[in-house]
């Protein structure tokens, strides 16, 4: 009988582990879940999930609105046509040893994706997106046909603390002009 009950809680841990909760979108990406600034395009992309925008209801992988107030959203056609491919996703180094693309991937550590910031998920379907099944709810492959989704935001630029001191100068000779003028 204890050995039942064991096998029983392992098999309900493996199949709840399916789908995890959702990471509220109040909890901002990590940099290490983004592909940061794509050959240097000024564009930053994440994957986003095994299947398409609430394609098998809400929950299970929201549209890019979900994070808007984090500047991901849908493409354009020229930023469409410019998306990573697969391979990009992977961690420099390539230290999952990735060779051709695995399906129902889970690790982070060789891996960029965060399946878990936008539904209910905790792995990506690499060979989908390999074999052309990727969208991102406007453009790419029809919603029904299980692909991969992917999102863009443009790449959040941190000024330098060089270029506050700049600012600051600038800002200062103008004051220092304006008055000048005045008297």
């Amino acid at each position: 009988m204890k050995k039942f009950l064991i096998t029983a809680v392992i098999a309900m841990g493996i199949a709840s582990g399916a789908q995890a909760q959702i990471i509220s979108s109040a909890t901002v990406i990590p940099d290490a879940n983004v592909l940061i600034n794509l050959n240097n395009s000024g564009l930053d992309w994440v994957y986003a999930g095994p299947i398409g925008p609430d394609e098998w209801g809400p929950g299970n992988i929201q549209p890019a609105t979900y994070r808007a107030a984090e500047g991901w959203r849908v493409a354009t056609a020229n930023e469409w046509a410019m998306r990573p491919l697969w391979t990009d996703f992977i961690v420099a180094g390539n230290p999952g040893g990735i060779g051709s693309p695995p399906a129902g991937y889970s690790n982070h550590a060789g891996y960029i994706f965060a399946s878990e910031y936008w539904g209910n998920f905790y792995h990506v379907d690499i060979n989908d997106y390999a074999n052309g099944y990727v969208t991102d709810g406007v453009n790419g492959g029809p919603i029904g046909g299980v692909p991969e989704t992917i999102y863009v935001r443009n790449t959040l630029v941190v000024p330098e603390p060089e270029t506050y001191g700049m600012l600051i100068a600038g800002l200062g000779i103008l004051s220092f002009l304006a008055r000048r003028r005045k008297a």
